[in-house]
């Protein structure tokens, strides 16, 4: 026994006219709705119904009939996921040095931070105070010895 649904997804009449692409589908009362369609490069969808169910609910059953034709018809390629990468801030470029505009038209100076790799550089190329020598070593290498002997 075939059910109306199975009935009316095989007795669909799909033409065009001045309008566009449409489809007639059997109804349950024996009249035929009329079912808009819309074409794209990959698909078509169904967009409107002459039925009165449609004019207050703006779907049907007639449209989901038509729908489940076209996806037969155009399989849904599933399109694939984009992962944004983060947004990485623009480094500002200097106007005429360091100036920027501001909204009431003037210009007010700007400093630019130092570049991390110079301040790692800094860090790594620190020196190091020498170890302090005790007063016996420092008077045999300079003139202080003497000072201490008067």
């Amino acid at each position: 026994m075939m059910t109306f649904n199975q009935y009316a997804s095989k007795n669909i009449r799909i033409d065009q006219d001045a309008n566009g692409l449409f489809a007639l589908v059997p109804d349950q009362s024996g009249t035929w709705m009329t079912v808009r369609c819309v074409e794209s490069k990959s698909s078509v969808h169904a967009s409107r119904c002459s039925c009165h169910d449609f004019s207050k609910k703006q779907h049907c059953k007639h449209i989901d009939l038509v729908q489940a034709y076209w996806n037969k018809i155009y399989p849904q390629v599933e399109t694939p996921v984009v992962v944004e990468a983060p947004k990485v801030a623009k480094t500002r470029k200097p106007r005429n040095g360091l100036v920027r505009k501001v909204r009431n038209g003037g210009l007010v100076k700007v400093e630019q931070p130092a570049p991390v790799a110079a301040i790692i550089e800094q860090a790594i190329t620190a020196e190091v105070p020498a170890p302090k020598k005790d007063m016996m070593s420092a008077a045999l290498t300079t003139n202080q010895g003497f000072r201490l002997m008067r």
